[in-house]
C-alpha cells in the first residue's frame, strides 16, 4: 500500500485596521476552503491547514489540522481587525509553527510530509522597521524546512515588498499576486479566496498523482488579480 502524503498549508491574514472593509471576505476565505475539504475526503486526507493572523502581534487562530475536523470556522466571523501591520512577529510565528507542526505530523507517522506552503495576504506595507522584518524573514527562510511563501497584495500593498517576501525567489515555484488597478478591495479579496481554495485543491491533486508541488490555480479571477512570476536565474 502506497504511503500517504501530507501537505501542510498556512493561511496568513493581515487583520490590521485597514482590512476592515474586507474582513468579512477574509472569514469567507476560510469557510470556502473548509467547504471544499468537506466535499472531498481525499483532500481532507492530505491537506493540513493552519490559520494565522497578524497586526501589531501574531496569533494562531486555527492550529494545524484537517479542516473537516475543525470546530472554529463556522457561519460566525471570528477574525476581527486590530492594530497595525507588523511583519516580524508573523514571520517568527510561522517559523515556530512549521517546526512544531512538521515534527508533530511526522511523529504521528501519518505519511510523508512535504514542504509547507504559506499563502500570505496583506493590504499594506509593514509598519515595523525594515531590518526587523527582514531579519525575521531570513530566520524563516534559512532553515531546512523553509516554506514556499506566496504573497497576495490588495489595497495599498507594495509590489516591491511582496517581491521581497516571495520565497523561493529564483525558482519555478516563485509567485506573488497583486490586485489590478481598478479592482476594489472586496473584489480582490474574493479573487484571492478563489485562488487559494483552488490552489490547495490543485496542490493536493498533484500529491495524489505522485508529483506534489505548488500549483497555482487562477481560474475565474482573470482581470482582477495579476500573477507575477519571479525571475529565473
Amino acid at each position: 500500500m502506497q504511503e500517504a502524503s501530507l501537505l501542510p498549508f498556512y493561511l496568513v491574514f493581515d487583520v490590521s485596521y485597514s482590512m476592515e472593509p474586507v474582513i468579512g471576505e477574509v472569514n469567507n476565505a476560510m469557510r470556502a476552503l473548509k467547504n471544499e475539504i468537506l466535499k472531498d475526503p481525499i483532500l481532507g486526507d492530505i491537506a493540513r491547514v493552519c490559520v494565522l493572523s497578524f497586526s501589531d502581534e501574531a496569533r494562531i487562530d486555527v492550529p494545524m489540522c484537517d479542516l473537516a475536523d475543525d470546530t472554529r470556522i463556522t457561519r460566525e466571523d471570528f477574525l476581527q481587525v486590530r492594530g497595525g501591520t507588523s511583519f516580524a512577529p508573523i514571520f517568527d510565528l510561522i517559523g515556530e509553527r512549521i517546526a512544531a507542526d512538521i515534527a508533530d505530523l511526522k511523529g504521528h507517522g501519518e505519511g510523508k510530509v512535504f514542504r509547507p506552503t504559506v499563502f500570505f495576504v496583506t493590504d499594506g506595507v509593514p509598519t515595523d522597521a525594515v531590518h526587523e522584518w527582514n531579519s525575521a524573514f531570513t530566520r524563516l527562510t534559512s532553515v531546512k524546512a523553509y516554506p514556499n511563501l506566496v504573497p497576495f497584495g490588495l489595497g495599498d500593498a507594495d509590489e516591491e515588498v511582496l517581491r521581497a517576501i516571495t520565497f523561493p525567489p529564483y525558482r519555478q515555484d516563485g509567485y506573488f499576486f497583486m490586485a489590478n488597478a481598478g479592482t476594489s478591495a472586496e473584489q480582490a479579496m474574493q479573487a484571492i479566496t478563489r485562488i487559494v481554495t483552488q490552489s490547495v485543491v490543485s496542490c493536493t491533486q498533484s500529491a495524489v498523482a505522485g508529483t506534489p508541488g505548488v500549483v497555482m490555480d487562477t481560474r475565474g479571477t482573470e482581470g482582477l488579480v495579476n500573477m507575477r512570476k519571479m525571475d529565473v536565474m
